[in-house]
């Protein structure tokens, strides 16, 4: 009985010291952390439209609820984006899912309602097929055009509302493209104040 007790003390007072260094550095990073995230994402909208100098975050949740939630419900973050006081555009975070989970999506709208930027953030999509999407190639054929209707097609696109799948990864370049179609019929709505969001 006796043996027993002291391995097990000393067990115990090796997880208390290592739960308790872990605990300090998770407080000590925990802010930086979340800062990081703020300039991560500050720059991932700053990248879909470069005409804005500052965001302004739309209630998701008001638009949720008025409009059922279904049509919009990839796209989990909304703002304005403004350029000396007067909005220039719209930015989402859609986050559809992929073939290995959820992708992060951020898309930049203009006022015409054309996409100004497509940036690929986080996923578990397979390395060398899914994650591909945020490759160039891939993520430019959004660029410049306005959407009713995405066809993610297997061959060269021929029209504006078609784009090319990325080749053994049709899952990833729909759900890419869900993301972006949600982003501009939600883009669509707010231009023509249909929500009644300001």
């Amino acid at each position: 009985m006796r043996d027993m007790i002291k391995p097990t003390l000393v067990l115990f007072l090796i997880c208390l010291v290592v739960g308790g260094a872990m605990a300090f550095t998770n407080a000590a990073t925990k802010d930086k952390i979340q800062l990081r995230i703020v300039e991560e994402s500050e720059k991932a909208r700053k990248s879909v439209m470069p005409d804005a100098d500052t965001f302004e975050e739309i209630d998701m949740k008001n638009i949720q609820e008025a409009t059922g939630a279904d049509k919009y419900a990839a796209v989990k973050e909304a703002y304005a984006a403004k350029k000396g006081g007067n909005t220039v555009g719209y930015v989402f975070l859609a986050v559809p899912d992929g073939y290995a989970g959820p992708v992060n999506i951020m898309v930049g709208i203009d006022l015409k309602g054309f996409v100004s930027g497509v940036e690929i953030g986080d996923s578990k999509e397979t390395p060398g097929l899914g994650s591909k999407a945020k490759e160039p190639g891939f993520k430019s054929q959004y660029n410049n055009k306005k959407f009713d209707e995405i066809n993610v097609v297997k061959r060269k696109a021929q029209s504006d509302d078609e784009i090319q799948a990325i080749s053994g990864a049709t899952i990833t370049s729909k759900a890419v493209s869900l993301g972006v179609q949600q982003a501009s019929w939600l883009a669509d709505a707010l231009i023509k104040n249909e929500l009644g969001v300001k």
